[in-house]
């Protein structure tokens, strides 16, 4: 790389201390991530999201966090060590638990291929993660899966972006169970078992404010149950080049079903959301803000966790 190249990348990029050094007892303000995504063990708390030095292509490595009360964390440690494998990346790891397994699905980009989702699998939380399978099809531009389980089905959702497509896409394909009964494979030798998504809706279906003109895009998607109706997060670019939150309700109950915009649920230049429940039992909603980008400064993104009892969905 060349000496105006790096420099543009050292400029425009965002930067942080690098690598990541282990902490203990950090507030969640001390830690730079975005796409966060939390997992209640019953004893405690994992954090994982996407981290990055320069640009958000360059980590390497999924990590995770640990917390005992949701306010002081410890970390990072490795959940995936992909430093010496063709990927590059590594944005928006998502933990899921379904018939006692857990599945972990990033977004990777494949050294002269597409980014795509991909799937690693463990028997913790934690760690010891295999590598699995590719989970969007490998001649398209994917990212942000998240899953969703019911009836011995796997709903698997996830963006096909505005890249490809100008209008960014989410969509849904249906594995059952057993079809992520996988054996590991070698990091560089995932195969490809992707399945043909139905189109649930697209960036330019937002009705809460115009998106972005030229980049329509469709990210950070998680389903969550609330009052007895299926709910589906997503992000945007609104016109102006906010990032927000926003919200979409299933008409009959099932996730690959037809989808209601209802507005958006945070505004503030933040979004890339998912839900979880604490150990007293209270739902709550964890989001990346905000969506930043300082000059010669150290990047500034970190989680933010709200009550979703006190969200209000808001309608223009």
């Amino acid at each position: 790389m060349g000496l105006y190249k790096k420099l543009r990348k050292y400029v425009t990029g965002r930067r942080m201390l690098w690598p990541p050094q282990y902490r203990e007892g950090m507030e969640l303000c001390e830690i730079n991530v975005r796409d966060p995504f939390i997992v209640n063990c019953g004893d405690g708390y994992l954090m994982t999201g996407t981290i990055y030095h320069y640009n958000y292509s360059d980590s390497g490595t999924c990590v995770g966090w640990k917390s005992a009360d949701l306010k002081s964390w410890d970390g990072p440690f490795t959940l995936i060590d992909g430093k010496n494998s063709v990927y590059s990346d590594f944005w928006a790891p998502e933990i899921h638990k379904v018939g006692g397994r857990f599945f972990l699905l990033v977004t990777l980009r494949p050294a002269g291929g597409k980014r795509g989702v991909y799937l690693f699998i463990s028997d913790r939380a934690d760690g010891g993660y295999k590598p699995a399978a590719r989970l969007t099809p490998e001649d398209e531009n994917c990212l942000d899966g998240t899953i969703y389980a019911k009836g011995g089905k796997i709903y698997f959702t996830y963006c096909r972006e505005y890249t490809d497509v100008k209008d960014g896409q989410i969509l849904c394909s249906v594995f059952d169970e057993k079809d992520f009964d996988i054996k590991p494979c070698k990091m560089n030798e995932m195969p490809c078992i992707a399945r043909s998504g139905k189109l649930l809706f697209k960036g330019s279906d937002n009705t809460f404010r115009p998106t972005l003109k030229k980049q329509k895009v469709t990210d950070g998607l998680f389903y969550f149950e609330k009052d007895g109706g299926l709910y589906l997060l997503w992000s945007t670019h609104l016109a102006g080049g906010t990032y927000a939150l926003l919200a979409a309700k299933s008409v009959n109950g099932e996730p690959d079903g037809e989808f209601t915009q209802l507005g958006a649920v945070y505004e503030k230049n933040g979004g890339h959301a998912m839900v979880f429940t604490d150990r007293e039992g209270a739902d709550m909603l964890v989001l990346h803000a905000p969506n930043a980008r300082e000059i010669f400064g150290g990047a500034v993104e970190h989680a933010v966790i709200l009550p979703l009892g006190k969200i209000h969905i808001k309608q223009n």
